[in-house]
């Protein structure tokens, strides 16, 4: 069945080649739906094969499941939780060893509404980690609980031993177009359990800001842990012309990979060969879809084509591709296709990359 799948699309694509004379440059993918609801993903490396994701509940409220690659053995490990705040859990990020994650979980009050709160928007959050049987919860990060700070997508390092996250250290300004989604830092920190009571803290917290007041969002760290991967609009006239980047743990030697057009959500392949990130390059319904290319930015292939019409992954109208989590081995990744930008709804679907 996937063949037959796979065929038709590739006969789609070269059919509209041929009709606007181009031939562009892609990789054939296969794409699937994993969950009809659905946003933050991060697949398991320490060998479980265990798929994390968020989900919007039947009380309105994003919370953390697991499941298997095929969407079996589906369980959600934050609903109703005696130690959370049930409010808004999302963004989950696994620890190396498979047996703790790392999420942002909105305070149980604050001032604001917790629309703001919303996996993306990340007001009236904290970082806490939790063991992958929900028996331990520890907040890690508290920040304050006011409308200009938030907190994105935490992620561990390959090794475990740091955390990076998206700080908010001023709120959104529509008015202003490189404050339409607040100004953000990009924040990194040593982890570890205590000695003797095995809890986890956080210590030496790190601040990288390259351009003051602007727009950053960090998606995590190289497979050998050396570089950190981000997307930001510095030196640019707006939110809509964000680049992607990496740099040193250092916060030195910045390499700016993506040179037009809008685009966020990068993340590597295993093996460390290619970066997958999404951009609106020849887009024609105006969202985004995914796109790869080498970690020097070179080689760069469109991999899906949500956005185009007459093709066989035409979504029928404009959707945003999110970030995504390969699997252990490369071949595949995982993936939040945003339906809205208002209301931060989508669903999860998994994508093949075909040999």
């Amino acid at each position: 069945m996937k063949k037959l799948l796979y065929l038709s699309a590739v006969l789609a694509l070269f059919a509209q080649c041929k009709k606007e004379d181009t031939v562009p440059d892609v990789l054939p993918t296969l794409v699937t739906t994993f969950r009809e609801s659905g946003l933050d993903v991060d697949w398991d490396q320490s060998g479980s094969n265990r798929i994390m994701y968020s989900s919007k509940g039947n009380d309105t409220y994003y919370d953390i499941h697991f499941a298997q690659p095929d969407g079996s053995n589906d369980v959600c490990l934050t609903c109703d939780h005696p130690l959370l705040p049930n409010k808004h859990i999302s963004n989950p990020g696994w620890h190396p060893s498979g047996k703790w994650i790392i999420m942002v979980v909105e305070e149980a009050t604050h001032p604001g509404s917790s629309t703001d709160a919303l996996p993306g928007f990340g007001a009236y959050c904290d970082i806490w980690v939790m063991n992958d049987i929900g028996t331990k919860a520890y907040k890690i990060v508290d920040l304050p609980n006011d409308y200009d700070h938030g907190v994105i997508a935490p992620r561990f390092s390959p090794d475990g031993s740091k955390i990076i996250w998206t700080d908010r250290k001023a709120q959104p300004n529509i008015l202003i177009p490189t404050q339409t989604f607040g100004f953000w830092t990009i924040k990194m920190a040593d982890f570890a359990f205590g000695a003797t009571d095995s809890i986890p803290y956080i210590g030496n917290t790190q601040t990288f800001e390259p351009v003051a007041n602007n727009f950053y969002e960090s998606y995590g760290f190289s497979p050998d842990g050396s570089k950190i991967i981000f997307c930001s609009s510095m030196n640019k006239p707006s939110v809509w012309d964000q680049q992607i980047y990496t740099m040193d743990t250092t916060g030195n030697n910045i390499v700016q990979l993506t040179q037009t057009d809008y685009n966020e959500h990068g993340f590597y392949k295993p093996d460390g060969s290619k970066i997958v990130w999404m951009s609106n390059t020849n887009s024609t319904r105006g969202g985004t879809d995914w796109w790869i290319m080498n970690t020097d930015g070179t080689d760069k292939k469109r991999l899906t084509f949500f956005n185009e019409k007459h093709n066989v992954q035409d979504a029928g109208h404009a959707v945003w591709a999110g970030l995504g989590s390969f699997s252990p081995t490369g071949t595949r990744f995982i993936g939040g296709v945003q339906q809205s930008l208002t209301t931060q709804e989508g669903k999860i679907v998994m994508v093949d990359l075909v040999p």
